[in-house]
């Protein structure tokens, strides 16, 4: 493979990822503000003891992949700038 071709794939991979991890973790955001905003009686404890954890998980995930993703991306656009510097 040429190392265009790899940066490119890199830079692909990197901010897909990216792209993801932020949209769960918006989408986890949004999720816990409409809980904190509905009415008392429609809060359920039970099934809150059971989400929160999980959550608490997703949001962990999302920073790894963010980290990663933007890790991957830099990455893939640095070694892509030092192979048109060469040629």
């Amino acid at each position: 493979m040429n190392v265009i071709e790899g940066a490119k794939r890199m830079q692909r991979a990197g901010r897909a990822l990216l792209i993801i991890a932020l949209s769960v973790f918006a989408f986890c955001a949004i999720a816990a503000c409409v809980y904190a905003f509905l009415p008392s009686y429609l809060h359920i404890s039970e099934v809150f003891r059971i989400v929160l954890p999980l959550l608490v998980t997703v949001i962990w995930f999302c920073s790894v992949g963010i980290a990663v993703g933007g890790i991957l991306w830099i990455g893939g656009w640095i070694l892509e700038g030092f192979v048109h510097h060469t040629h």
